[in-house]
């Protein structure tokens, strides 16, 4: 990646350069000044893939724009700011402490509360020439409300709009959206854009079925596929490793509890067969609330193998994509729900069975030649599950080829879109003049 971008450069080469005057050759509010860049989404909240997206995304704003003030606007600011220490702007209106106020606002239906929140966004944005909503599932309403990110992501953007700031999309998830007022919210968002990348066609699909124009618009991998692998040095095992990576999966809307609890059945009896017939299972979460199904999964297991075919289970608590991709290099092969574990599985070259739960699941599959491999969540037997393995294992030097020479090919499309960012988005927006009312 280095050399394509001695290559081409940075963005600020031409923004040092830049005559910041206006017509009558006075100063305008760029002069001297450097480009502030904002990335916005649900970040900090112990969603490893999404937490993945923004680290690949800062990795790629410091190769192309080294010298660029950056800032998150995100759901956990504090968090963010520990683990990456650049500037954070929360992505919501503190709570109203004064309990009359509060009292009142509630009265009112929140609508002061909510009347307030495009105001502040106008007022956060000061000064900021881009903002970036960097890969993650960001345009459905998975698990979600209307007024939950729909609103937020329509309400900033249209904010940065008004600004004057140069809205970007990088490779990002979108769809399904269930209730129609996301579906507006989405559409308002989508249209603030100059910019816009999705991470498959069913995305873009998506947004052109909203009425945007996506004519021109480009797809492009998911962006954890260009973080760096960690190095890790596997321990000697007799045994074929299955990485079985576990989600908290609760239905679309994320409250069911006879689909929590088939599901987590249903993988238990698969982990306990395979385990009885030698092989040796790691057990892998996808993001911090999903530590309630391994344990879940773990007493299942109590239930059903000896003490000593219970010492075949393994499982390390992971705090990040880089923590999943390091558990996952001590594996022969993988069996994941959540779709960032799956996107870990291939980035290390791990051929992988999906459990999906969106379309998503079935792109990345059809595009790394695992379609055979990947089924629905909520329908999967454990009979199927462990015929596949032994399939997959069967085939394991072939499969594993396809997914390295598709994650390679991924990588180099991720430093195609790193070129298009400089010359198409920022090179756009350092020319402009910000805002600074």
């Amino acid at each position: 990646m280095q050399s394509q971008n001695a290559q081409v450069g940075t963005v600020l080469e031409p923004y040092e350069h830049h005559r910041a005057k206006d017509s009558t050759g006075h100063p305008t509010a760029t002069s001297g000044r450097r480009l502030r860049i904002a990335l916005i989404g649900q970040f900090g909240v112990g969603n490893f893939g999404n937490d993945g997206s923004l680290e690949a995304m800062i990795g790629t704003l410091r190769r192309i724009c080294p010298e660029a003030e950056l800032a998150v606007i995100c759901t956990s600011p504090e968090s963010v700011k520990k683990v990456f220490g650049i500037e954070t702007i929360k992505l919501t209106r503190p709570d109203i402490k004064a309990r009359w106020l509060n009292r009142a606002n509630r009265t009112l239906g929140r609508a002061p509360y909510k009347m307030l929140g495009p105001v502040r966004a106008f007022l956060k944005l000061r000064g900021f020439h881009a903002v970036l909503l960097p890969g993650t599932g960001a345009f459905d309403d998975f698990g979600d409300t209307p007024f939950g990110m729909p609103y937020l992501f329509a309400k900033w953007l249209l904010m940065a709009r008004l600004r004057g700031c140069v809205v970007a999309f990088a490779s990002i998830g979108a769809g399904p959206a269930y209730h129609p007022l996301s579906r507006v919210f989405f559409a308002w968002a989508a249209r603030c854009a100059s910019y816009r990348s999705f991470r498959d066609g069913i995305s873009r699909d998506f947004v052109r079925s909203l009425g945007v124009n996506v004519a021109s618009d480009r797809t492009f991998p998911d962006l954890a596929f260009g973080l760096a692998v960690p190095p890790v040095e596997r321990e000697i095992s007799a045994a074929t490793v299955v990485g079985v990576g576990v989600m908290n999966y609760r239905g679309r809307t994320g409250g069911s509890a006879l689909i929590y609890n088939a599901y987590i059945s249903k993988l238990g009896e698969f982990v306990a067969r395979i385990v009885m017939r030698g092989f040796a299972v790691r057990l892998i979460l996808g993001q911090d609330n999903d530590e309630v199904a391994v344990v879940d999964v773990i007493e299942q297991l109590r239930g059903l193998l000896s003490d000593a075919d219970l010492a075949g289970v393994v499982y390390t608590r992971s705090a990040s994509l880089h923590d999943v991709m390091a558990q996952m290099q001590m594996t022969d092969v993988v069996v994941a729900t959540r779709f960032h574990n799956v996107v870990c599985a291939l980035r290390v070259g791990l051929p992988v069975i999906s459990l999906g739960y969106l379309e998503k699941h079935d792109a990345l599959a059809a595009d790394t030649g695992l379609s055979d491999f990947c089924t629905s969540v909520e329908t999967f037997s454990v009979e199927w599950l462990e015929s596949r393995l032994d399939a997959l294992l069967a085939e394991k030097e072939l499969r594993a080829r396809q997914v390295r020479e598709t994650v390679l090919r991924y990588r180099q499309q991720l430093e195609d879109q790193e070129v298009l960012l400089r010359t198409q988005v920022f090179a756009r927006a350092v020319s402009r003049p910000v805002m600074l009312t």
